[in-house]
Formats: C-alpha cells, sequence, structure tokens
C-alpha cells in the first residue's frame, strides 16, 4: 500500500491514538491534532491526503473547518465525524462533499476511508493521462495564497536556501506515485523551483544524481503532465 499522510483532529485524546495505531499499522503518516487551531497550524507544512475532523471542536465547529480544508484541497477526502444524532449535519457534510461517519464507528469504516481514496486516486491518474482532467495545467492562481506562505523569502540567507530545497523535495516526493499526487505539490513544486532559478538558489541533487528540475520534468512525464525545464 502507498504510504499517505493523514490528519486527525479531535479533543478525545484515546480516539487520536486509536487512529495513530491503526494507520501506523498500515504504514501511513499520522498527525494528531486536538483542536482546530492545531490542525489549521499543521497544514502550511504537510500535504494531507485524508482528514478525519470531528464535529464538535474546541474553538470552531468541525464543518467550518471541513468547509475551508475542501475549499482549499479538492484532492483531500475529508471525514466528518460526530457523535450527534442531529440529521442537519450529515445533510451538510454532503452538501460540503465531506463524506460522513457516526461515532461510533468501527475500524473497518476508517480503513474503508483509505480504500476508497486510493481509488479516487487511481481514477484521476487515468484521467490525467487521458488530458481529461480540467487541471491538466496547474492551476496556479488556485493557490496564490499558499505559493506565498510556502515561499516567503524577504532575503536569500543559507536558512532560507535550505528550507526552499526542503520544500521542493518534499512536494517531489509526494509527486512520486499515483496516490500521493495532487495538484498542490505539483504547483508548490513548479513555483519552488522557479523561485530558485530566478533567484539563483543552488540546489542539492536528488537521490538519484540528476537535478531537481530534471526530478520534476521525470515525474511530470510519469504522471502525463507537461514538464516545463527539458529546454533548460
Amino acid at each position: 500500500m502507498e504510504p499517505l499522510n493523514i490528519l486527525v483532529i479531535d479533543d478525545d485524546a484515546d480516539l487520536r491514538q486509536m487512529f495513530e495505531r491503526l494507520f501506523n499499522g498500515e504504514q501511513h503518516q499520522v498527525l494528531l491534532a486536538g483542536s482546530a487551531e492545531e490542525g489549521l497550524h499543521l497544514l502550511p507544512h504537510w500535504t494531507f491526503h485524508i482528514a478525519f475532523v470531528d464535529h464538535r471542536l474546541p474553538g470552531m465547529e468541525g464543518l467550518v473547518l471541513g468547509e475551508y480544508l475542501r475549499r482549499n484541497n479538492p484532492d483531500m477526502s475529508i471525514v466528518m465525524m460526530t457523535g450527534s444524532g442531529d440529521p442537519r449535519i450529515e445533510r451538510r457534510s454532503r452538501d460540503l462533499a465531506l463524506k460522513f461517519m457516526s461515532k461510533p464507528f468501527g475500524i473497518q469504516d476508517a480503513l474503508a476511508v483509505v480504500d476508497d481514496y486510493l481509488a479516487s486516486a487511481r481514477e484521476r491518474e487515468t484521467r490525467r493521462r487521458h488530458s481529461v482532467d480540467p487541471a491538466f495545467d496547474p492551476p496556479l492562481g488556485a493557490f496564490t495564497e499558499e505559493i506565498a506562505q510556502s515561499f516567503s523569502l524577504p532575503k536569500v540567507s543559507d536558512r532560507i536556501e535550505d528550507g526552499l530545497a526542503q520544500t521542493i523535495k518534499r512536494c517531489l516526493n509526494n509527486l512520486t506515485t499515483a496516490a500521493r499526487y495532487n495538484e498542490r505539490d505539483r504547483v508548490m513544486a513548479l513555483s519552488g523551483l522557479l523561485t530558485a532559478r530566478v533567484l539563483g538558489v543552488s540546489l542539492p541533487r536528488a537521490k538519484s544524481g540528476i537535478t531537481l528540475f530534471e526530478e520534476y520534468d521525470r515525474l511530470m512525464v510519469e504522471r502525463g503532465r507537461r514538464p516545463e525545464f527539458r529546454a533548460s
């Protein structure tokens, strides 16, 4: 199974630990947050493929957070969890294109979310390869704010150069498999490479020995996308 990054936001510590044990056992990377604020602080530094969000969170309703996540992460699978019997929560979740999971739920219900995500990722990969995906060209405008947050460069120092290189490598790593591929990381990687080129930053090479520019183009060819740096 291809490893995924999974975010769990719930103020129930026992439930968070259950998710951590379950998905770590499946070789996925699990990050835990006890509030919406903690979860939001993780978003600029990680690309999450799946998010489990409790509706009753300290400081913010889960539906409000879920709406924000959906608006900014079109490929993310977002699961709204609640022990409330209020049918409006489920209806609103469906309206926002969020999955709904009523508490208590079984382990197989949580694992099914991963299976559904992987199946959807394969379908997206097929569309990309046939060039019918509406995001076939990077939707740069949709990620303008995130680009500014990810590559804030008041001055070029060794620390900034290292941060730029690490962000590019992390994004390229997420583009290596169909399950982890997403347009956010494609845009972030391309923006970082362009930033490095404009500023004259010397980037390290990939593990294979090729440049990160060559690695980006190689991954784009594998994913059925347009390479950017072959002529340079």
